[in-house]
C-alpha cells in the first residue's frame, strides 16, 4: 500500500486514515495475542479508538492467554 488510505473501522464504522506499514498503529502497543485476536474477528484494520481499547483489555476485547477463542 503506498500513502495514507482511508478505511472504515470494521468494529465501530468510524472513517480513519491508514498510513500502511508502519502507520500510527505500531506505537499503541497491540501484542501478538492481540493481533491474533483481532485477525480472528476482522478482516482489515480498526480505528485508534477500536485499537486502543483492545490494547489496554477493555471488557470483551482482551484476548483470552489460554488461546481460547472469547466472544465479543
Amino acid at each position: 500500500m503506498r500513502g495514507p488510505v482511508r478505511k472504515t473501522c470494521e468494529r465501530c464504522g468510524q472513517a480513519f486514515q491508514c498510513d500502511g506499514y508502519q502507520c500510527w498503529c505500531g506505537t499503541i502497543g497491540v501484542t501478538e495475542e492481540h493481533m491474533d485476536w483481532i485477525a480472528a474477528r476482522y478482516e482489515d484494520c480498526l480505528c485508534p479508538v477500536c485499537l486502543g481499547q483492545i490494547a489496554l483489555g477493555e471488557p470483551g476485547n482482551q484476548p483470552d492467554p489460554t488461546g481460547n477463542r472469547q466472544a465479543d
